[in-house]
């Protein structure tokens, strides 16, 4: 896909994929990228906070259509978002749930995505395309991590989490080895950061096991970083003292960084 970087934002626990999906996603455009966001949740948190409530175009009826060779033009599917300055491809909950049951029949069952993203032109003209993966380590995260060329790995700073981490980067290492071995891990951000003793040691842990992974920056755990019920990223607001959005800016540069 020419110069298309595919990122999938993938965690098999909550950990603030979606607002890491919406923040970056802006970030990025506010730098001059055309940026698409694909919903691939069945819970439709970033489909809700654009507005998109059990959309009929959706990316498991697109997937859907394409693995039982039905004609579609995915153009259709593609929602631009003015607001925010980026593109959109929602989920539906029973759509979703369908892809699942559905797909496990299939041949190529974990490259869907990829098929869909490399099937049709449209796709060539983003400069990013991010994935916001469930929480899971189902077959439709197998789907993003074989469409994708990275991932992010967001983590809420805290001890509990640290197994949940390992099953992701262990799923991860599964694809790269089967089916996509040019998939990399762009870094771990670390996320509901707060200044306690626990969530210190947590993330000097996570620092240690993972030397070289972790982003620079941390993202605060406040009030602005929740997306729910929002339609604006907090990574827009020009107020000097959202923090948020200035973390935010901070990790977009790290990925331009890390991944061109």
């Amino acid at each position: 896909m020419k110069n298309t970087k595919i990122i999938a934002v993938a965690n098999q626990k909550s950990s603030g994929k979606t607002t890491t999906c919406v923040n970056l996603g802006a970030a990025l455009a506010l730098k001059g990228n055309k940026v698409l966001l694909i919903d691939f949740d069945p819970q439709e948190s970033l489909s809700n906070f654009f507005g998109c409530y059990n959309s009929e175009n959706n990316i498991a009826d697109l997937m859907l259509k394409l693995a039982n060779k039905q004609p579609v033009k995915a153009a259709e599917y593609i929602i631009h978002n003015e607001l925010n300055g980026i593109d959109l491809i929602p989920s539906n909950n029973t759509d979703m749930n369908a892809f699942s049951r559905v797909i496990l029949a299939k041949r190529g069952q974990e490259t869907v995505l990829k098929r869909v993203l490399s099937r049709f032109a449209v796709f060539e003209d983003y400069d990013y395309i991010i994935v916001d993966c469930n929480a899971s380590v189902d077959i439709t995260v197998d789907n993003a991590l074989c469409a994708a060329n990275s991932v992010i790995i967001p983590c809420w700073a805290a001890p509990f989490n640290f197994a949940p981490l390992t099953n992701t980067i262990n799923q991860i290492e599964d694809i790269r080895e089967e089916l996509n071995p040019d998939l990399e891990i762009v870094g771990i951000l670390l996320t509901f950061c707060e200044r306690t003793k626990n969530c210190a040691a947590a993330i000097d842990a996570m620092r240690k096991n993972y030397d070289g992974l972790i982003f620079d920056t941390t993202i605060t755990r406040t009030a602005r970083a929740d997306t729910s019920l929002r339609e604006k990223a907090a990574v827009l607001s020009t107020a000097k003292d959202n923090k948020t959005a200035s973390e935010y800016r901070a990790v977009a540069d790290e990925i331009v960084r890390r991944v061109g």
